[in-house]
């Protein structure tokens, strides 16, 4: 046997085309799945999501991280107010704890209004038709929601359930999580009634959206519903504009003179027409306002109808718990990497409440960075201003010290050049007196940091006219340090090792500070001491002076001195003050807070359609996948190809009628053709034989091997071939029946010895014989494995051009086996959708063990609507099952 008819099972590979056709073929449960998956989406859409809006706003950063704090500005002294800042530090600042809070407090979001839909809630923020007014010094319950329904204008039924509640205190946001409220509460109570227990205590109140016709304000009314009223006149007046302006423009071209001259007819005209229209209105004024009072009162019946009856709820929560949300949900970014914009973003359910939030975050950001510039600066001036008082009393004394020297000594006088000397004098007290004002702020600040590692008093430096660079840069990073600890303090605990670094940092710095404040001392001394080694040589100077004119000079420059420091301090007083008046936020708002998008963030229709129609493709697609995987019936050529290497000699396609002579009945039908095409296809098998011996088999009964064997005999006839069907199927005997003869006599008799050959063999037509199976034998097997049976086909392939051999199926039994050895082609029937596709593993090992030859496959009962894109026709006939092979012990 040639190598290429060798029976191994092909290595599977993915046919793309194979696929497409078998998903073609279910394309209606395809589309219903898809169109049922859209539909599912669409309202899942509509009805159980919540549409989620991004609202966004800018904030401009001033970042003066790279600059000094003793920058120049117009008035001296508003340097100090440059705290250094970066944007990291804001985005901190704005995601702190404390100005949610606060800016939850501003908005009062502490308590959630909703309303009840058939199927989902809707938040009622700003627009509930009642408000909830609690005593905030009672305990409460927080965290659930408490149900309303509106029976009436007056009275409504509340509703809850808890179980082991902590209660909730509003005036402090503490839980007591000793005491537990537990209630199953269904009460009908009316508007304005305080509702109390030892657990909650509140009253609810109507606001205006409780029965407020939404614009029914008179303007409203007038705009749209007495339209129809002065409809004619508005009509003539347009009528008569469109034509002056038909006019005007016909004569543009003549003279700008005749042009302004019709301009002013037009106003006129207009102006004239205009006030017909207000008089019509005028003239009609009571009964406008009688059916905007009517209409009025319908809309607010139909709202108040709308309303009773309506399921609404309210919620308090725990403002802690809130503000962590918000806090969370509050996303701080800078608008790009060289930007110093911060974009502040959130995404919720209702977009006018998030913006309100945003809005009010930021103008609280900005107030309290303000009022801590102006906190610095009032502390600046109060230090100032006790220095002013200090420097006033010692001007007081040396005032009253010089009127008493002169009333004593009238006639004293001071030479020019003794009198330059008192004043070099002067100047350096004056220096002296400098050093001494530094000195008392460093000690001040340095008494400040041993006992506080607050920096909320901190003055700094420029203010006092101090040019200490590193001192400056010290301060400012020590306050940055502080804002930062107060926000990880709200959200951190102790331990926290991000705290910890920024106490380590804080401790760092204010020891940096401290040991800057001590050198600073020391030099500040050592400096006064020289400026005093100064003094002293000026005093040697003045010891040969006579004693009243040196006691006159030292009282002069000592109210001199004074008198310079008081207008340096009240200079700076005036300047700090200027400075505070005119002092601007660091940070300005540039866009204010607005939705990013008319479209919801959330749900993304686009990608739920997409997904719909992914899973309402992939979900039958997968069905019937695993359908054709577990199908074990031979569905396609390809099932055969994949299984075997047997040659496909053939398809014969489904008919509808119920005989088994098709091709005798109606030689021209496509049937018939299908059986031609298998007769030209045998002529290539064993073209060597004049008489070829065929046997025809299957795996299994009611797989069509009679009928293909009638069949095929019958066209090999049509053809004007000799031909020979021999009814080998002797335990289950059928094919006498397809042309209505007995089977008294036949193959099986004939092998016994009771009839002849010639007694046997039945004429059907002029080229077609049929020699029926006879009578069931008791040894079917024995009877075709003997000599005889050999005998019987050498003789009669002398007189026959085909001999067709019908045996049984060799899934059942081995008859079928034993007439293969006679035959020079074996034609294995496979019945589509109906043979199983391990029956063609029993064909592999009868053609790799027994080793027969010239086997070939024809497919039949062949279903185009079944299968892929295998060719096929129709025909049909009846079988029964395969009972009848086995021969029955009772018997």
């Amino acid at each position: 046997m040639n190598s290429q008819n060798q029976k191994t099972i092909k290595e599977e590979s993915i046919d793309f085309k194979e696929i497409l056709f078998k998903i073609k073929s279910y394309w209606f449960p395809i589309l219903l799945s898809f169109i049922f998956c859209i539909i599912l989406s669409a309202i899942y859409i509509r009805y159980y999501t919540r549409p989620m809006y991004s609202v966004s706003s800018k904030i401009e950063i001033r970042d003066d991280s790279d600059d000094m704090m003793g920058t120049e500005n117009i008035f001296e002294g508003m340097e100090m107010f440059s705290v250094k800042t970066n944007l990291k530090n804001e985005q901190a600042i704005l995601k702190t704890h404390s100005l949610a809070e606060k800016t939850l407090k501003k908005l009062n979001l502490n308590i959630s209004y909703y309303k009840y839909g058939t199927i989902k809630k809707v938040n009622q923020y700003k627009i509930s038709p009642f408000k909830v007014v609690y005593d905030t010094l009672h305990p409460q319950i927080a965290g659930i929601e408490l149900f309303i329904n509106i029976i009436d204008t007056n009275s409504f039924n509340l509703s809850f359930e808890c179980s082991d509640q902590s209660v909730y205190y509003i005036y402090n946001n503490k839980k007591n999580k000793k005491i537990k409220a537990n209630y199953n509460y269904n009460e009908i109570h009316t508007f304005n009634e305080i509702i109390e227990s030892p657990h909650f205590s509140f009253y609810i109140k109507k606001t205006d959206f409780f029965d407020k016709t939404t614009n029914d304000d008179l303007e409203y009314f007038f705009k749209y519903h007495t339209y129809n009223d002065l409809k004619e006149n508005r009509i003539i007046i347009n009528k008569i504009n469109k034509e002056i302006d038909s006019l005007i423009k016909s004569i543009l071209d003549e003279n700008d003179k005749k042009t302004l001259e019709i301009a002013l007819i037009k106003k006129k005209i207009i102006d004239s027409l205009h006030n017909v229209y207000n008089d019509e209105l005028t003239n009609n004024w009571e009964a406008i306002k009688d059916k905007h009072k009517e209409w009025k009162q319908k809309r607010k019946d139909k709202l108040l109808n709308e309303l009773i009856g309506s399921d609404f709820s309210f919620k308090l929560h725990d403002l802690d718990l809130l503000t962590r949300k918000y806090v969370k949900d509050l996303n701080v970014s800078p608008l790009n990497d060289e930007s110093s914009i911060l974009k502040l973003n959130i995404t919720g359910f209702t977009a006018r409440k998030n913006i309100d939030y945003i809005n009010t975050l930021s103008n609280i950001y900005i107030k309290d960075g303000l009022s801590e510039k102006n906190k610095m600066a009032s502390n600046t001036i109060k230090f100032i201003d006790q220095q002013i008082k200090r420097t006033k009393d010692s001007s007081i004394i040396i005032s009253n010290n010089l009127q008493n020297f002169k009333s004593n000594n009238p006639t004293i006088s001071v030479s020019e050049k003794d009198y330059g000397i008192y004043f070099q004098k002067g100047k350096q007290e004056t220096r002296i007196s400098e050093y001494k004002i530094n000195l008392d702020y460093y000690q001040q600040l340095l008494s400040y940091l041993k006992n506080s590692e607050s920096s909320e008093n901190i003055i700094s430096p420029t203010s006092m006219k101090i040019n200490n660079p590193e001192l400056n840069n010290l301060i400012s990073t020590f306050i940055t340090l502080n804002a930062e600890k107060k926000e990880l303090e709200l959200y951190t605990k102790d331990n926290h090792p991000k705290y910890q670094s920024i106490i380590s940092k804080i401790n760092y710095t204010r020891n940096s500070i401290i040991e800057n404040l001590k050198n600073v001392i020391s030099t500040t001394k050592n400096a006064l001491i020289n400026e005093e080694k100064i003094i002293n040589n000026f005093n040697n100077d003045i010891k040969d002076l006579p004693a009243a004119e040196k006691e006159y000079v030292q009282i002069i420059r000592e109210k001199e001195l004074i008198q310079n420091l008081e207008n340096y301090l009240i200079e700076k007083r005036q300047s700090t003050a200027i400075a505070k008046e005119g002092t601007e936020p660091d940070h300005k708002i540039i866009d204010i807070a607005r939705q990013d998008s008319r479209h919801p963030v959330s749900p993304n229709k686009i990608l739920i359609y997409l997904l719909s129609s992914f899973f309402g493709l992939m979900i039958p697609i997968s069905i019937i996948s695993l359908i054709e995987f577990l199908n074990e019936k031979i569905r396609s050529k390809s099932d055969i190809t994949k299984i075997t290497n047997i040659p496909i000699l053939g398809v014969i396609g489904h008919s509808e009628t119920l005989n088994n002579l098709s091709v005798l009945n109606n030689p021209k039908s496509i049937i018939a053709e299908s059986f031609r095409s298998i007769r030209t296809n045998i002529q290539y098998l064993s073209p060597e034989k004049t008489c070829k011996v065929i046997t025809i088999t299957s795996s299994v009964g009611s797989e069509g091997k009679t009928y293909c064997s009638t069949n095929l005999a019958s066209i090999l006839s049509i053809a004007g071939y000799k031909t020979l069907i021999i009814g080998a199927d002797l335990r289950k005997p059928m094919i006498h029946k397809s042309f209505e003869l007995s089977n008294k006599n036949g193959l099986s008799s004939f092998l016994i010895g009771k009839n002849k050959q010639q007694t046997v063999i039945k004429k059907i037509n002029e080229n077609l014989s049929l020699i029926p199976s006879g009578p069931i034998p008791p040894n079917p097997s024995e009877l075709l494995n003997s000599e005889k049976m050999v005998n019987l086909i050498e003789d009669l392939k002398k007189k026959y051009d085909y001999i067709l051999i019908d045996t049984p199926p060799i899934g059942i039994v081995t008859d079928g086996v034993i007439a293969m050895k006679f035959s020079d082609i074996n034609l294995y029937i496979v019945r589509h959708n109906y043979t199983k596709k391990k029956m063609l593993n029993a064909l592999n090992e009868i053609d790799d063990k027994q080793k027969i030859r010239n086997v070939n496959i024809i497919i039949n009962d062949f279903h185009a609507s079944k299968g892929t894109y295998s060719y096929g026709y129709g025909y049909g006939y009846e079988y029964n099952n395969g009972d009848g092979y086995y021969e029955q012990k009772n018997k």
